[in-house]
């Protein structure tokens, strides 16, 4: 940060770092020092994104101001989606200007954060070009003059006459004092270094291919702000390099750059899940990419604010049970590994992403090592039951994650060619009756617990846009006759074919998985939505959460009254079960045996991204309507 402030002080005008510095300053909950940096902006660009975060910045320690920022931007522009649900976290602050009540952290609303606007995107305007009528914002000792044009200008308040000629003296002695401090100074300092030249290369043809390149991880750097005057030359093309197929998954990847010259997949990450470079992420997922469109959705879809800083903490606690090879948790890594890279990858937690990259990195790196030496399986490497758990689990996160990267240009060295195995694993092992059984044995008694998880697989490798073999087969299959089959005349689906009665915590399951695949039959939906609302009228997250990560996945897809009355009940229980190192649950509770906490804590994490999260599994495909 003190590199950044530097950057900041010979360059004020910056937005960019100073947008940055704010971000992560209210973050800390740091709101006084935040705003007072914000508030030091020559100027503010005027557009909705950053109207928007400066006044929830300023919303905390001066309301008034947030207030007016608001007005101005909607006389100009009228109100949007984003003013209004903004100004209805305003409703109740105090009205009066000074003195101004400072929210607590847990009260304070979470920064829109505003996408990055460089120079070559804004126009913007000084204060003398600028023909406007000035509308001053008190705040402390500056205001915020909100022109007609396309920026809003802070500027200080005229002091009065009489104030003027004190201020004069003391002002003409620091000056002396500066100024004896900056001839010493440059007695001493070296001689500035030349402007600096940032030079993207553009791809050659005979570059396409790069023989035995080593691919290395390395330590991701933070780049100092060049000055606006600085000549920059870019280029939009982004070089593709051919991995030779050789790979040791014991080497040490680095999936953010090739080189210290390298752009890496061509996300550039700004803070906590935040991606400067929206393109190289694909459409369907982009709303859990920036924190502006998360709290937009979280808003939307009657999400606590309080919930995104949940997120975090519960993803700071995974990165902190990362074993040593890149797995997580001990007696069921796989399974564990692969749920936690989900949750990650939930809240755009990429490769590159600086706080998370070396975890998300190497939890890749596990799962694809235990893909390559275990004959296309990804477990733990012990015979038992959980063999199909863990391996559709972390199938379904290596899915997700080539889908994330799959428009940035570069692909992650083997990933596709692993997935073939582990996808190819899933599709052989499917049952006559559409189902799966434990063991990857087709002839084994068919089972919804394992089948539920081996559907959200597939879907998710059907997600990738890459044409695996039967996996649309398998799914059609599934749905429209494994599905059917296990349900009973209450609507509850059953454990195994054989039982005469269905589970309650298993239909969330199946319903969806109907609602992730088309072709399934609406009355058996109907008819098993019916039977889960009845269950879950007043639902409380419990000391397992196999049936909320479903349940809740199923109400929000189904949206109306039945989403409203789940979510109002269940998501405030789910965030007050949080435990202070931001887990949930304690060690040992219901599922996952060693590594329960680990799962109640992914399964919390993914419940809480729901709001925003593109669901590999359940992308709203075009034609699938509301039940």
């Amino acid at each position: 940060m003190e590199d950044r402030l530097d950057a900041l002080q010979k360059n004020p005008s910056n937005w960019q770092i100073r947008g940055e510095l704010v971000s992560e300053l209210y973050e800390e909950a740091k709101y006084e020092e935040a705003a007072d940096l914000l508030s030091q902006a020559p100027e503010i660009p005027g557009d909705e994104g950053n109207i928007i975060f400066a006044a929830t910045v300023l919303s905390v320690t001066d309301p008034e101001s947030s207030r007016a920022l608001l007005d101005h931007f909607e006389s100009a522009h009228g109100p949007t989606a984003a003013t209004e649900q903004l100004r209805v976290h305003l409703s109740d602050k105090p009205s009066e200007v000074a003195p101004v009540a400072r929210a607590t952290p847990e009260s304070a609303p979470v920064a829109n954060r505003a996408e990055p606007i460089h120079a070559t995107e804004v126009e913007t305007q000084s204060i003398e070009e600028s023909d406007f009528e000035p509308v001053e914002i008190s705040s402390g000792n500056r205001t915020f003059s909100i022109g007609a044009g396309e920026v809003v200008q802070a500027a200080e308040f005229q002091t009065r006459p009489f104030d003027k000629i004190g201020a004069v003296l003391i002002a003409a002695m620091i000056h002396l004092v500066i100024v004896a401090l900056l001839f010493i100074w440059k007695l001493s300092s070296p001689p500035n270094s030349p402007p600096q030249i940032t030079v993207s290369s553009v791809v050659q043809p005979q570059e396409e291919t790069i023989e035995n390149e080593t691919v290395t991880k390395q330590e991701q750097k933070q780049a100092a702000a060049a000055p606006t005057a600085q000549p920059v030359v870019t280029s939009q093309a982004i070089s593709n390099f051919a991995i030779p197929t050789t790979f040791d998954a014991t080497t040490d990847l680095n999936m953010v750059a090739m080189s210290n010259s390298d752009a890496g997949f061509g996300m550039s990450l700004t803070g906590f899940g935040d991606v400067s470079n929206m393109d190289a992420i694909p459409k369907s997922m982009q709303s859990r990419c920036s924190m502006s469109q998360r709290m937009k959705r979280l808003r939307e879809s009657g999400g606590e604010d309080r919930a995104e800083r949940a997120v975090r903490e519960g993803l700071e606690f995974l990165a902190t049970q990362q074993n040593d090879d890149g797995s997580i948790g001990t007696e069921f890594p796989a399974a564990m590994t692969g749920l936690s890279l989900l949750a990650f990858l939930g809240h755009c937690e990429t490769p590159e992403s600086p706080k998370f990259g070396d975890t998300v990195v190497n939890a890749t790196l596990y799962l694809m090592e235990r893909c390559n030496k275990n004959d296309g399986k990804i477990t733990n490497g012990k015979s038992g039951n959980h063999q199909a758990y863990e391996h559709a689990i972390a199938t379904y996160a290596l899915s997700e994650l080539y889908t994330m990267t799959r428009e940035s240009g570069k692909d992650i060295p083997r990933l596709e060619s692993t997935l073939k195995k582990a996808v190819g694993i899933i599709v052989d092992a499917q049952a006559k009756g559409g189902g799966w059984a434990y063991g990857f044995k087709p002839n084994n008694r068919m089972d919804m617990s394992v089948s539920g998880w081996q559907i959200q697989a597939l879907k998710a490798a059907h997600n990738t846009g890459r044409r695996f073999s039967g996996v649309d087969r398998a799914l059609d299959k599934a749905i429209k006759e494994y599905l059917p089959s296990i349900q009973d005349s209450a609507g509850a689906f059953k454990y195994t074919p054989d039982q005469a009665s269905g589970k309650q915590t298993l239909t969330g399951a199946a319903l969806l998985a109907m609602q992730i695949w088309e072709g399934g039959d609406p009355n058996v939906f109907d008819k098993g939505f019916a039977y889960l609302k009845s269950k879950y009228s007043n639902p409380a997250p419990g000391n397992g959460y196999y049936a909320p990560y479903y349940n809740t996945q199923v109400f929000f897809l189904a949206e109306g009254k039945a989403w409203e009355n789940y979510n109002s009940k269940f998501q405030p229980r789910l965030l007050d079960a949080q435990n202070e190192d931001g887990s949930w649950l304690r060690p040992g509770i219901s599922h996952g045996g060693k590594d329960s906490q680990i799962l109640n804590t992914a399964w919390a994490i993914l419940m809480l991204e729901v709001y925003y999260r593109y669901l590999p599994t359940t992308d709203k495909v075009d034609g699938l309507k509301p039940r």
